[in-house]
């Protein structure tokens, strides 16, 4: 059996092919053996009458020497002819063919059928040289003595041919079974021609995919011209499945290519606070009768330190994994954003003042409520405003600004420290990631902190976008308000920002100078 469906659909063609064409066959000969016989029974149809007014019937009873001449008459004139008289009974008295009787009786059944000519012709009956089969014939009643024979004759005809002799004895025959031959010929090639165009983009579209199949689904499969039927769609279905393969794969390497880094960057951040702890405690534990009480008070206090920041990774790295697998949701409520950014910044003075760093706190005394997770959010702050005063020099700048939108409240935390590059935006928000690798700059960060900003925003339906350039970098969001303001409803919103103006008062700008270097 052929292994290919175009292989094995033509193969069921040819077969079909095969098995119409002997159907023809079956059929012509059927259809050209009731025709011949039809036509040479209405022909010799009262032949026998004649024979029986004309030549035997003498006077009331049959003349048995004119029986015998006619027989031989017949026999000379159309030996495809076989004469018979037949008794009442049905059997024969006489015939006139040279083959041995194979039947002593004929059914008169047929006969007396022939006879009412009530019928539609072809009739046929017992063939009495044959035991068998049955031809057709021409009868009448002859008066015998003493009772009422027929005479019988059986057209032999071609009815009792076999088809090749059929064929070769009809020229229209033989020209009906050419022109059918010819037809089922081209229908045969017009099929298998249509088979060929309709298989071609399946047969395509296999060679594609096995190629895909041999490169490991690693190798972007060919472009297909897609059909407008259903191979057409299965074409889709397939470069959207290749397309998604590759996009997993891409992604897997990018996971692995991550989940490397990330092993390479927390065996730095872990190994260095231990190493750090570890050393001051084997002091501690081999000197401590040796050291006075401040030495040990200030080893201890850097191993607590150290110890604090290792907390603080563990603690990071439990939260992202519970922001990555939604295990961790947003009590969205409605709070006063200004008061919330004025709270951060002011835990930041100290930190930004002692790197003489300016930070500057601007908010819309407008700002209506938001809708957001006061915990959440304060995090995000956090970690953005962390991640500015790390990456701004001295002598340089973080403000935080919040003003009403469309959407919403607009926030954004800008700085003036190194910028980042145009290459490197795409992958701030991964985790792990950080734009300076030599860490100079990044002392004491594991790359957490936007990661987690960003999806604490996505759990808020907000997202963080960043521009950067030497000198300015902001990041900005925007938080929903807690009731959309409309012109319907202006007189109720003035009057919930009158209720929570002394909370949101403006926030005066907090500059601090710069620290002596």
């Amino acid at each position: 059996m052929p292994k290919s469906l175009y292989a094995r659909l033509l193969a069921v063609l040819v077969g079909l092919t095969v098995v119409m064409a002997a159907l023809f066959l079956v059929v012509i000969r059927h259809s050209d053996t009731a025709r011949n016989q039809e036509i040479n029974q209405k022909v010799y149809r009262s032949l026998a009458a004649r024979l029986i007014e004309e030549h035997i019937l003498q006077g009331e009873t049959a003349d048995p020497s004119a029986v015998r001449k006619v027989f031989d008459r017949i026999r000379v004139v159309n030996p495809r002819i076989d004469v018979y008289l037949l008794d009442s009974a049905g059997q024969v008295v006489a015939a006139s063919g040279q083959n041995a009787l194979k039947r002593a009786s004929v059914d008169l059944v047929p006969i007396r059928r022939f006879l009412k000519g009530e019928e539609e012709l072809p009739i046929v009956g017992d063939d009495p040289s044959e035991p068998v089969r049955k031809r057709v014939f021409s009868a009448a009643p002859v008066p015998l003595a003493g009772e009422t024979g027929y005479l019988y004759l059986v057209l032999r005809g071609v009815s009792g041919d076999s088809l090749a002799q059929q064929i070769k004895q009809s020229y229209v025959l033989r020209e009906t079974l050419w022109l059918i031959g010819c037809g089922l010929a081209l229908a045969l090639i017009a099929s298998a021609f249509i088979l060929t165009l309709m298989t071609r983009p399946l047969r395509q579209l296999s060679a594609v995919m096995d190629k895909f199949r041999q490169s490991g689904f690693a190798g972007q499969p060919e472009a297909l011209r897609l059909p407008t039927d259903e191979v057409g769609k299965l074409t889709d279905t397939f470069n959207r499945m290749a397309d998604r393969i590759l996009a997993q794969m891409t992604a897997l390497q990018k996971t692995d290519a991550m989940r490397r880094e990330l092993v390479a960057n927390i065996s730095h951040d872990l190994r260095t606070p231990l190493a750090s702890l570890q050393g001051y405690l084997e002091t501690l534990h081999l000197k401590g009768d040796q050291l006075a009480q401040e030495e040990q008070r200030g080893y201890l206090a850097i191993a607590l330190k150290q110890t604090e920041q290792l907390s603080g990774l563990v603690a990071r790295l439990f939260d992202l994994a519970k922001l990555d697998s939604g295990q961790m949701t947003a009590a969205l409520e409605p709070c006063a954003l200004g008061d919330l950014i004025q709270d951060v910044v002011q835990e930041f003075e100290l930190a930004a003042s002692t790197k003489g760093i300016g930070l500057e706190c601007m908010v819309r005394p407008d700002l209506p409520l938001v809708l957001a997770d006061v915990g959440l959010m304060e995090r995000v702050l956090r970690n953005l405003l962390e991640n500015a005063l790390r990456y701004t020099h001295p002598g340089g700048t973080v403000s935080v600004i919040a003003a009403p939108a469309a959407d919403g409240a607009l926030v954004e935390i800008a700085d003036s420290g190194i910028g980042i590059p145009d290459a490197e935006l795409p992958k701030i928000f991964d985790r792990f990631y950080r734009v300076e690798k030599s860490r100079d700059l990044a002392a004491g960060s594991a790359g957490l902190g936007l990661a987690i900003s960003k999806r604490i925003l996505d759990l808020h339906d907000s997202t963080i976008a960043v521009t950067s350039a030497p000198g300015r970098t902001v990041f900005r969001f925007v938080l929903a308000y807690a009731q959309r303001r409309s012109a319907a409803g202006q007189e109720s919103a003035d009057l919930r920002l009158a209720e929570v103006a002394p909370a949101q008062r403006p926030v005066p700008t907090l500059a601090y100078p710069m620290a002596e270097r």
